[in-house]
């Protein structure tokens, strides 16, 4: 009797004639599986980054790796672009207005 095996990313059963190496239900399943884990490996190695700048004080690479607006740490390129400032849109739009706010100060 064959042993019933699942799709490691969505859970959907395998076919029965399938090989015992497979692990992926189709194309689609091993992509989205190798994108998660690309991602996963990003934001491990920048949580590494900032661990070690606490650790020797650079307040530079924290000021990287933090939003500017709120001071939450972003991650960015873990699971969002990798040239994100950041954390959300939220903190975009907060900013993108504080600076309007000072740009018609400025003119007026």
């Amino acid at each position: 009797m064959a042993r019933i095996r699942f799709c490691a990313s969505c859970g959907a059963r395998l076919p029965r004639s399938a090989s015992t190496k497979r692990l992926y239900c189709d194309d689609v399943c091993r992509a989205q599986a190798y994108r998660a884990r690309q991602a996963s490996e990003r934001i491990m190695t920048l949580a590494m980054m900032l661990a070690d700048a606490e650790w020797t004080g650079d307040t530079g690479m924290i000021r990287l790796l933090t939003c500017p607006e709120c001071g939450q740490i972003t991650f960015a390129g873990g699971d969002r672009r990798q040239d994100a400032v950041y954390c959300s849109g939220r903190c975009r739009s907060r900013a993108w207005r504080r600076r309007a706010a000072r740009r018609a100060k400025r003119e007026a």
